[in-house]
């Protein structure tokens, strides 16, 4: 009991420090006094967002990553259009 706790509390620490990290760099507080880290925190908020490129070492990482599960899951898709077409030739049937 108290580990899950404990587990609870770090992951609220953790989604807090996410939420402060993206208001103060939408809004650009502290800036006079730590620029430096006020601008680290705008470029996560833009990341977090969406807004901004991914960092080029995350690109070169899922680059170097094998592409075995994008063939399971186009199997998978593949598998589900066929079903789905029958679906729909058994509704026209009727």
């Amino acid at each position: 009991m108290a580990v899950a706790l404990l587990v609870m509390v770090v992951i609220l620490a953790i989604a807090i420090a996410v939420v402060a990290i993206v208001a103060m760099g939408m809004q650009g507080a502290g800036r006079e006094r730590a620029p430096e880290l006020a601008n680290a925190m705008a470029e996560t908020a833009r990341h977090l967002n969406g807004d901004a490129e991914p960092p080029q070492g995350l690109v070169e990482f899922f680059e170097e990553i094998p592409s075995r599960r994008g063939s399971a899951a186009s199997a998978k898709t593949a598998a589900s259009a066929k079903s789905a077409t029958s679906a729909k030739s058994a509704t026209s049937a009727k």
